[in-house]
């Protein structure tokens, strides 16, 4: 995943198309996000099928990215909002959001626009 800043706090997270996984790279960027001190939501685009499951060393990755970042995750991560706009996609992706909210100690929620995602980014930043 790559994040795009450009709109901050809004920020943007994707895949490159035709990339494959760097965690590193990810964590980099993320730190970086962190390290600005400044709340912020994440807002994912929808996820490509080309996707696999993350192997056994990413997970490990990141698990040990997420407690070493944990007080700063809490304080300046205010929600990650994903957009899926296929009803059908947008159902399944409840049980991921739901696990995903207790992982990372942040609300995720999944909508069916950007222009839900807006709103509910600018109520999670305005708590």
């Amino acid at each position: 995943m790559s994040f795009d800043a450009a709109t901050f706090p809004y920020v943007r997270m994707y895949r490159p198309a035709g990339q494959p996984r760097d965690v590193v790279a990810e964590f980099a960027e993320f730190g970086a996000l962190l390290a600005r001190r400044q709340p912020f939501v994440i807002v994912c685009e929808p996820r490509s099928d080309e996707q696999g499951e993350p192997t056994r060393d990413e997970r490990t990755q990141v698990a040990l990215w997420k407690r070493e970042h944990r007080a700063a995750l809490k304080q300046y991560v205010k929600g990650m909002v994903m957009i899926e706009p296929d009803s059908a996609r947008r159902l399944a992706a409840g049980p991921f959001a739901e696990y995903s909210s207790r992982f990372w100690g942040y609300p995720v929620e999944v909508v069916a626009d950007s222009e839900q995602a807006h709103r509910l980014a600018q109520a999670w930043l305005n708590q």
